[in-house]
């Protein structure tokens, strides 16, 4: 029998052969970018979470619905945005994320139960203060649900995001280096693959001139795919050219 990932990287290298010798796409936008390779496990737009808080004492938490709000925090008084419903809008996942978990429905997922794929755990281990981030976007298909954390900060700290994957009952965590929900890709056997990104160029983070993007399976270390993307004016990530790395 061929091992797995052989037959995936042999998979992929049919289905990509034509675009490994095309010209190199251009891109502004990451999420943009991920979707085009196709296969995307979470190929529709997210839905944004809202931040209602609990008073006395004050607890905050990013939700779908009131509904898991008052689940999480039983409390009479609260600061809620004013279009927040009591249950989600139908086709809208029932989700919520409290800084230190991840609850779909009545379940609720610790991140400090979650395997970490990437190079380092979230910054403060297995909590993120709620009002510290600036925005959370969920995704859900079947099972698997997706949340994009994008952290408030300026500068280079807006290319990290903390991305978790809800997948096959497991929490994962994503490399966070340009992350997002858009780049997790499906997978044979019910598995997906995610992309680990590491710059290029000399002087790394500070004046990189591209980006090498891996897409690994879940295991963390089966590469099925390398991508390289140069950045168009060196030292802004925002603007550049995709190609495979044959």
């Amino acid at each position: 029998m061929i091992p797995l990932h052989r037959a995936l990287v042999g998979l992929v290298s049919v289905v990509l052969s034509a675009a490994a010798h095309a010209a190199p796409v251009p891109f502004t936008d990451y999420a943009e970018s991920y979707r085009s390779l196709g296969g995307n496990l979470f190929p529709d737009a997210g839905t944004p979470l809202a931040l209602p808080c609990a008073e006395s004492p004050r607890h905050c938490i990013w939700v779908t619905s009131m509904r898991q709000a008052l689940r999480r925090y039983d409390r009479p008084l609260w600061t809620t945005p004013g279009d927040l419903a009591m249950s989600p809008p139908k086709g809208t996942p029932d989700v919520a994320f409290d800084g230190e978990a991840v609850m779909v429905g009545a379940r609720r997922w610790p991140l400090g139960s979650a395997v970490s794929l990437g190079a380092e755990r979230p910054a403060n281990g297995s909590h993120i203060h709620p009002e510290r981030v600036a925005d959370v976007t969920a995704w859900q298909r079947g099972s698997s649900v997706c949340l994009d954390v994008r952290h408030a900060g300026s500068g280079a700290s807006v290319r990290y995001t903390t991305v978790l994957l809800l997948h096959a009952d497991r929490l994962y965590i994503l490399p966070p280096l340009f992350g997002n929900c858009a780049a997790v890709r499906e997978a044979p056997r019910g598995g997906f693959s995610y992309p680990s990104n590491t710059y290029l160029g000399a002087e790394q983070e500070n004046h990189p001139t591209g980006l090498q993007v891996d897409y690994l399976l879940s295991d963390g270390s089966t590469r099925i795919a390398r991508y390289l993307l140069r950045f168009s004016d060196p030292g802004d990530p925002y603007g550049f050219e995709a190609s495979l790395d044959p």
